[in-house]
């Protein structure tokens, strides 16, 4: 298997990861054995990257993949993501710990390699829109002095993330903007 460096953090992963999401289902409703075979399998194959998310399988990928890796013994490289519902939008810095660390309590891990806003970008100018209130996020809250990245930055301080970043899901030109902003690991 081919490894790369996670663009400029210096981090190597595999060039192939492991999605832990719903497609396949396997750590959403496989038997433990078989995500552990499968789990094992992909290590033996050289894959080091492990993704996931609370909202795969309303916890059951981290919660898996965490026995999973536990049963295995192996700490590879795993990173999990972060989703803002309208009520955490009251405290966007608290909603973001407290996603960390109930992934983390599901991962059996002390701190995750990766963690990235799981929501659109849309440009600053639809922040305050309909579009933006139904579970968007405006391109300025990615932007140093806001509320994510500072959160994050805390985070990281605390030794709860390594890096962080976002999914890119949005509007293209308000997703380069974010990552023109210089706010975001160069991930």
């Amino acid at each position: 298997m081919n490894d790369r460096t996670l663009g400029k953090t210096g981090l190597r992963v595999s060039a192939l990861g492991f999605g832990c999401g719903n497609v396949g289902g396997l750590m959403v409703r496989g038997a433990p054995a078989e995500r552990e075979r499968a789990v094992a399998r992909a290590l033996e194959l050289g894959i080091t990257y492990f993704d996931t998310a609370p909202s795969y399988g309303n916890g059951l990928s981290e919660q898996n993949l965490g026995l999973a890796l536990k049963a295995l013994r192996v700490t590879p490289t795993v990173g999990t993501k972060f989703n803002l519902s309208e009520a955490d939008r009251r405290d966007v810095p608290g909603a973001i710990a407290r996603s960390l660390e109930t992934s983390l309590r599901r991962l059996g891990l002390d701190r995750v390699d990766l963690l990235q806003c799981h929501e659109r970008i849309v440009p600053a100018a639809a922040t305050g829109s309909r579009l933006a209130e139904a579970s968007h996020i405006g391109v300025d809250r990615a932007r140093v002095g806001d509320e994510i990245v500072p959160a994050l930055q805390k985070l990281r301080g605390q030794g709860k993330l390594r890096f962080y970043g976002i999914t890119a899901l949005g509007d293209t030109e308000a997703l380069h903007e974010t990552l023109d902003g210089g706010a975001l690991d160069p991930a």
